[in-house]
């Protein structure tokens, strides 16, 4: 997993990746002060628990704020790479606690190089499923420049976080083959304090059965839906078991893929679950500031 990168590619320097950061960070700390109620970035990152999905066009991306420990899970495309940077920066995030990689995809792992350069991370878990790719190769090379610990993380592993939160991981199973990428997907669960959100990377019916079958308690507030919404994933027995009140697609707008599927849309209508889509309204958090 460790293997030299077989390409290599100019990135941005610290100081260019801070003059970024500075150039936007007023607009989006107004933004984030509205979101918040006051200002963000200085002492503690969040008091409490906050999900922020990010809005990266057809891609995800997800940060978690909890205490003084964040966590990233994808980070979107190369090209909306210093996006997910400059939003980091905006919201106070100086290090990581962890960041996932959910499979290698390029819409998902695209801009984790660029995170990993620009943010001390302690752990980069990822799946055993690999990838040649400009994309993948470039997150591995990031990994091994800046000593980010990679780990593949087993069913049941639970990374503890502060604000009495934790985030435990549930698929895959090691032994588990697939035929699609998308099924390598790391399924997670953040729990804190009664609050809880399940994130699916790109999971499909295979996977979603999988985890059923494993009898994982995948109960949950806000589901992350699989796979930008495609008509492959959530599943009614899937949205059975888990029963989400809010229903999250991260998708880009006029996508050529057509994401989100009116069948999707229609199981998770159908299961009760209020659906945010963030090519129509933008960056979602989770708990909302009126909550």
């Amino acid at each position: 997993m460790a293997g030299n990168p077989t390409y290599s590619r100019r990135r941005p320097g610290k100081k260019s990746i801070l003059f970024l950061c500075i150039a936007t960070l007023l607009v989006v700390c107004y933004e984030l002060f509205l979101a918040f109620g006051g200002p963000v970035g200085t002492g503690t990152v969040q008091q409490g628990t906050v999900v922020h999905f990010i809005d990266v066009g057809q891609g995800d991306c997800a940060l978690i704020l909890s205490g003084d420990d964040a966590v990233l899970i994808d980070a979107g495309l190369t090209a909306t790479a210093d996006q997910v940077t400059e939003y980091l920066c905006a919201a106070g995030v100086s290090h990581l606690t962890a960041a996932v990689a959910t499979h290698p995809h390029e819409d998902h792992i695209g801009g984790m190089a660029a995170v990993l350069d620009a943010f001390q991370t302690d752990t980069l878990y990822l799946p055993a499923k690999t990838a040649i790719t400009p994309s993948y190769e470039a997150m591995l090379d990031a990994a091994e420049r800046t000593g980010t610990a990679m780990q593949v993380p087993a069913p049941g592993q639970r990374l503890s976080l502060d604000a009495h939160a934790s985030l435990a991981f549930l698929a895959p199973d090691p032994d588990a083959v697939f035929e699609s990428v998308n099924d390598y997907s790391i399924i997670s669960l953040l729990s804190a304090d009664g609050l809880r959100v399940l994130f699916t990377g790109d999971a499909e019916a295979a996977a979603e059965q999988a985890l059923l079958d494993s009898g994982a308690d995948i109960a949950c507030d806000v589901l992350k839906v699989g796979h930008h919404g495609s008509d492959t994933s959530s599943t009614d027995a899937f949205l059975d078991a888990a029963a989400p009140k809010i229903a999250v697609i991260s998708c880009g707008k006029y996508n050529e893929y057509g994401h989100p599927h009116p069948e999707t849309l229609a199981r998770l209508q159908a299961h009760g679950a209020a659906i945010h889509v963030t090519a129509d309204t933008g960056t979602f958090l989770y708990p909302t500031p009126d909550t």
